[in-house]
């Protein structure tokens, strides 16, 4: 939790999945025949995308101490469980049942998103804490 806390950065990446995420879930609760099916995968997809981002954090966090050989093969190896965890996460459920694959994999892309947009949304929240010190 120290990640998140210290983290801007990942707090805003954070930040602008979720918004994905939401704008995902209202779409699917207007558009989608399967209601619950569709959601469950959504949240769960979303879920990992929390684990992967917070895991990506701590994995530049250790491999910026390491020498770059050490660097590269920890990063590489994380990398690797990371993809692990997300296709299994996938697989489970198509396998199951229990939820929808493909809105999984649409929370799951909630962290590239969440990328492409964390410069805007670091800009807002700048903009946010400048009008709200100004009227302290």
């Amino acid at each position: 939790m120290d990640q998140l806390r210290n983290n801007s950065t990942l707090r805003e990446l954070i930040l602008g999945a979720a918004v994905y995420c939401i704008l995902w879930e209202a779409a699917l609760l207007i558009f989608a025949d399967r209601k619950l099916y569709c959601s469950v995968g959504l949240v769960l997809g979303f879920v990992i995308c929390l684990v992967l981002a917070v895991s990506m954090a701590g994995s530049i966090a250790v491999a910026v101490t390491l020498d770059e050989k050490g660097a590269r093969a920890f990063t590489q190896r994380k990398a690797a469980i990371r993809y692990l965890l997300a296709c299994a996460v996938i697989i489970l459920l198509a396998v199951t049942g229990f939820g929808s694959p493909l809105t999984c994999f649409a929370g799951l892309m909630g962290l590239k998103i969440g990328a492409y947009i964390q410069p805007f949304t670091h800009r807002l929240i700048e903009k946010i804490k400048g009008v709200n010190q100004e009227n302290v």
